[in-house]
């Protein structure tokens, strides 16, 4: 009940539309159960009359006629205008509550998404959210004010004609409450079910699209098709079990009942004509058979809905319990950063509980310096750029940034004075232009332009016949990864940031790109804080500081001269790289 009362709370955005389509809701309700009564006129006053004397009421049968008419075409018509209304509110709440999932989606912190795959999140964004639009705004919240009007006007109806049979007929209301109850318990289990494995195939979907070159490249089509399958499978057993539900608790009540309730009606007025009087007119007893046939309608229809109310109880369940994840804790106050110096001092940070990967992290990068983190795969490099960008806290110690604190500042400023490289440089659907400004308003097309000439990007701008305006496909596929990285360098030079980070910048490109690379890197570089994380050694030989990392601890620190003397860690890793090389190039 807590989700239902949530998704009706959300009425309130739409309103306007939902009074206006009740209200004509309930017009058409009035004159379609008007249609009976001008029936019962139609048998008792022309029908009867002409069958008894002969005399047929020419005027009165087309006035009755034309009466009908008017209102089934007004009840379809009025119907018709209250479904539009009444969808136009459904599209406006769904576009409510996705703009609010969506933007709660950009506060949630880094550490929600480590374990869920992206294909579970977009589907509660989209397909959830579908659900709520279809089955329950459209679906439900349509058919429950359209069958509540036309049950209460009906018992009314019938209560009018026949006192004793409408009070008669309130039993099916507690009736329904107890078969409502028995189809939710069985019946929410497995809507959950479906709606997590419809995620989850979602999820596999989007990790094969992902990862189709590795996929066909490691010929793992029969593996993935196979675990593809096997969650398909398990959705199949989950619906057939839904849809057995279904059958048992929707379509046989609804006919049963209304048999019997005219069966009691037939056995009840057979019993009052046997003392030779009937006590209703013909058109009294049509009208009660219509009424009592009408009554069920609604109640089938209540029925049939159960499986959509259970439906989209679990959809809003998914959708909210992303709405309601703790956003990223942040604080009001910007920070003011003019050196950027940066301190960590004695740091501890685990990604779970049990297990620390960063431990007393103790170092200081002066304004201006070059700090580099190297260590082996593991060693905690990129968790101390994750702790430094605010994407998770520190368990023990703090990080500073000009003496200040950076936990006690908003996120968003601390990230303000910060840019990133990183090894796989992520390019969004556009132009060269936007994957450059982010359509920043305060970065200016000459900006952009002398940014990514500064860097070197020149050659790229030639290749390109549209130049700045020349069109990105999503991850920027069609280009090679040096253009990318030249990209990305523009980007992070265009918003001027004090501390620059540069994350296995040269990893991923070949030895001739990696020189114009590093020719960006140094124009990018200057006068900033920069920390860089490499594979390679021979790109860090020039750092001010370079930390080695093992472990999650900083276990040598020095320059590059100082570390070849130590003939520690780095100064093994330095030399095999170095022999490497060599036997590369001989």
């Amino acid at each position: 009940m807590k989700t239902i009362k949530r998704l009706l709370s959300y009425m309130t955005y739409g309103k306007i539309y939902f009074i206006i389509g009740l209200l004509l809701l309930l017009i058409a309700v009035s004159t379609d159960l008007s249609a009976p009564l001008i029936a019962q006129r139609l048998i008792d006053e022309v029908i009867t009359p002409a069958a008894e004397m002969g005399n047929l009421e020419q005027s009165l049968l087309m006035q009755l006629l034309l009466t009908y008419g008017g209102l089934m075409i007004g009840t379809a018509v009025l119907r018709f205008i209250s479904s539009l209304v009444l969808t136009k509110a459904a599209n406006g709440i769904i576009k409510v509550i996705r703009d609010q999932a969506y933007e709660q989606l950009q506060k949630l912190p880094i550490r929600y998404f480590d374990d869920l795959p992206a294909g579970k999140v977009v589907a509660r964004i989209t397909n959830d959210t579908e659900v709520l639009r279809q089955q329950f705004y459209v679906t439900t919240i349509s058919n429950v004010l359209l069958n509540a009007v036309y049950l209460i006007g009906t018992y009314i109806a019938i209560a009018r004609l026949h006192r004793g049979l409408g009070l008669t007929l309130l039993v099916l209301i507690p009736l329904m409450s107890v078969w409502y109850k028995f189809y939710s318990k069985h019946a929410s289990a497995l809507s959950r079910s479906e709606r997590e494995l419809n995620s989850e195939m979602n999820a596999k979907i989007n990790e094969s699209v992902q990862g189709m070159t590795i996929i066909q490249s490691f010929q793992q089509e029969d593996k993935i098709r196979h675990e593809f399958q096997a969650i398909n499978s398990q959705w199949f057993e989950t619906q057939r079990k839904y849809v057995l539900l279904d059958s048992i608790a929707q379509f046989p009540l609804g006919a049963l009942l209304r048999h019997i309730a005219l069966l009691c009606l037939t056995y009840y007025f057979a019993t009052q004509y046997l003392g030779g009087v009937l006590g209703i007119s013909v058109g009294t007893l049509f009208v009660l058979v219509d009424y009592i046939t009408r009554i069920f309608m609604p109640i089938q229809n209540i029925i049939m809905q159960m499986s959509f109310v259970q439906q989209a109880i679990a959809s809003g369940e998914r959708v909210f319990e992303l709405m309601d994840t703790p956003a990223e804790p942040s604080q009001e106050d910007s920070i003011s950063v003019d050196t950027g110096e940066v301190l960590f001092d004695h740091v501890y940070f685990g990604y779970t509980d049990d297990k620390k990967v960063l431990k007393s992290i103790n170092f200081t990068a002066k304004p201006g310096q070059t700090v580099a983190l190297v260590g082996h795969t593991g060693s905690g490099k990129s968790s101390i750029m994750n702790l430094l960008f605010g994407f998770y806290d520190p368990e023990e110690g703090q990080i500073q940034i000009d003496g200040q604190n950076i936990q006690s500042y908003s996120r968003q400023s601390v990230r303000d004075e910060m840019g990133i490289v990183l090894q796989d440089p992520f390019l969004f659907s556009g132009t060269l232009l936007s994957n450059i400004t982010l359509d920043d308003p305060s970065i200016s097309r000459e900006k952009a332009l002398a940014a990514l000439i500064e860097v070197g990007g020149e050659s790229l701008l030639k290749q390109m016949k549209k130049g700045l305006d020349e069109k990105v496909v999503e991850k920027g596929s069609t280009l090679s990864s040096g253009q990318r990285q030249l990209i990305s360098f523009a980007r992070a030079l265009a918003f001027d940031p004090k501390i620059l980070i540069l994350d296995e910048a040269t990893s991923s490109i070949d030895t001739e790109t990696e020189q114009i690379i590093q020719n960006a890197m140094e124009v990018l570089k200057a006068g900033r804080t920069t920390f860089i994380i490499a594979h390679r050694l021979s790109t860090i030989q020039h750092a001010d500081q370079i930390l080695v990392l093992e472990n999650g601890e900083i276990v040598e620190h020095g320059n590059h001269t100082s570390l070849l003397k130590t003939e520690g860690i780095y100064a093994e890793m330095y030399h095999m790289q170095k022999e490497g090389l060599t036997t590369q190039l001989a």
